[in-house]
């Protein structure tokens, strides 16, 4: 079991490092195949796709196919592995156009091995077995929603649909709460270990152009590889965090407020005015208030602060053995 485990991280490691060096395993750009992710994001699922290709108990999954990039870029390099993609098309789609794009890209390149499922993540999640036929998750590529729980659901509820060797790949790891949640993961299965991580030094947003294309070819917003290892071959390496707790302190002092849902839009508003910024705190006025608008039937009956939305809970109840 020994030498069988040292082989598949001595394989997965390999990956990584010539991904590292080389990017892309295959560039199919030219044939309109685009997306958001980083180019050795990409690079790293082919490879990693590959390791899994002649094994008929393993499959790939994703969470979050926005336009279908790694989808079809991953199904493309192992012909054979069935590959899911998960995705309910709820954000980043303000045209509502995704999905048909996503479906028209499994057609062109014929991706017979690709399957979409057009659902919440956690709803997919949960039911998952329904969808695999009996194979288990060999890469599992998670590129969802990138807020702590979110992260967290992702890599908990998938983790008995894992192959025993399994390799989870984590985007969009510059942002703290997806470090945070890598971390905790992390520190909570000793059976699984960080074999890579990578940063850029900002959001693409907010990258200088010379920037962007450099990050854009390489991890872009960062990325985790987490591997598992229960037999504890590899060191143990964890995320970097910052220490201070303030923000997620803030979540729950946000969370319990009457009008919770109105944070960013006020969040913005307030950053205008410490700023003095009245044309700017003009704008972000009306978004809020047009937030408020769309939203205002639901915080009707709430309280003006601390609100658990506990009424109608159960006041006590019990768990039973069964009988016999």
């Amino acid at each position: 079991m020994t030498a069988n485990a040292r082989q598949f991280m001595d394989r997965v490691l390999a990956a990584v490092r010539e991904t590292d060096d080389h990017g892309l395993l295959t560039d199919r750009r030219a044939d309109g195949l685009t997306g958001i992710s980083g180019l050795k994001t990409v690079g790293v699922l082919q490879r990693l796709a590959r390791l899994f290709a002649d094994d008929p108990s393993a499959c790939y999954v994703e969470i979050g196919v926005f336009q279908g990039l790694t989808l079809i870029s991953t199904a493309l390099e192992a012909p054979a592995l069935p590959c899911f993609g998960i995705d309910n098309f709820a954000t980043l789609d303000p045209d509502g156009v995704n999905l048909s794009v996503v479906n028209e890209r499994l057609a062109r390149f014929g991706t017979a091995n690709a399957r979409l499922l057009n659902m919440d993540f956690e709803e997919a999640l949960g039911g998952l077995d329904g969808h695999l036929s009996g194979r288990r998750v060999g890469l599992y590529f998670v590129d969802g929603p990138h807020d702590y729980r979110s992260q967290m659901v992702c890599l908990l509820l998938a983790k008995r649909h894992l192959h025993d060797h399994a390799v989870i790949v984590v985007d969009d790891a510059n942002y703290p709460a997806v470090r945070h949640a890598t971390r905790d993961f992390l520190l909570g299965h000793a059976g699984f270990k960080l074999a890579f991580e990578a940063y850029s030094p900002a959001h693409p947003a907010n990258l200088s152009r010379d920037d962007l294309l450099r990050w854009e070819a390489g991890w872009l917003n960062g990325v985790h590889v987490l591997v598992t290892d229960p037999e504890g071959l590899l060191p143990d390496m964890l995320p970097p965090v910052d220490d201070d707790r303030t923000l997620y302190f803030n979540e729950w002092l946000v969370h319990r407020q009457q009008m919770a849902e109105l944070a960013p839009e006020a969040v913005a508003l307030a950053r205008a005015l410490c700023l003095d910024d009245e044309p700017e705190a003009a704008d972000r006025r009306a978004d809020l208030m047009r937030r408020f608008d769309q939203m205002k039937t639901r915080f009707s009956g709430r309280f003006p602060d601390r609100n658990t939305k506990s009424a109608g809970l159960p006041e006590a109840r019990f768990n039973a053995l069964p009988e016999g």
